[in-house]
């Protein structure tokens, strides 16, 4: 196998992120969303009540399960020209879908 078909890029600086496409920060925030849901839930079973943990929760499964139904979007044949709209799309659901409900339920 080549090395030349591997990418190679320094990830500790800008430079090294420049040109990255609305995919790879999809599946990027989708991982990351799905640590933060791990360690959410740790914080919640032990205190149910604290609003903030709920507030976490929250935002972080509307976001993990929209940017889920993206990928699946995409596997199910979606062209690809989509996925910088569905991503922007499932980041403005994720907020506005949070915004209604957290209100909903304080206020």
């Amino acid at each position: 196998m080549s090395d030349d078909k591997v990418l190679k890029r320094e990830w500790t600086t800008a430079e090294g992120w420049r040109g990255t496409r609305a995919g790879m920060w999809a599946w990027l925030l989708q991982r990351a969303a799905a640590l933060v849901l791990i360690v959410t839930l740790v914080l919640h079973l032990r205190n149910p009540f604290l609003r903030w943990v709920q507030a976490v929760l929250l935002a972080f499964v509307l976001l993990h399960g929209l940017l889920g139904v993206r990928a699946i979007l995409l596997d199910l044949g979606l062209s690809v020209r989509w996925q910088k709209a569905l991503f922007a799309l499932a980041l403005i659901i994720s907020a506005a879908l949070f915004w209604a409900l957290w209100y909903w339920r304080w206020y």
